[in-house]
């Protein structure tokens, strides 16, 4: 999938509709968008969360 395509995917699947995130322009594998889903996943979690607790 393109960038544009993860891109949408990640709004859809995140929940984050308005979600513009900086993306290496080129074709993404589905393991690739799975690390980069976790990644994002991952960095919410450690760093926007424990600023909201």
């Amino acid at each position: 999938m393109d960038q544009q395509e993860v891109l949408d995917r990640l709004r859809e699947e995140l929940g984050i509709p308005f979600f513009e995130g900086k993306l290496e322009e080129k074709n993404y594998s589905e393991e690739e968008y799975q690390k980069l889903k976790t990644d994002l996943e991952n960095y919410f979690n450690d760093y926007v969360r424990n600023v909201e607790n």
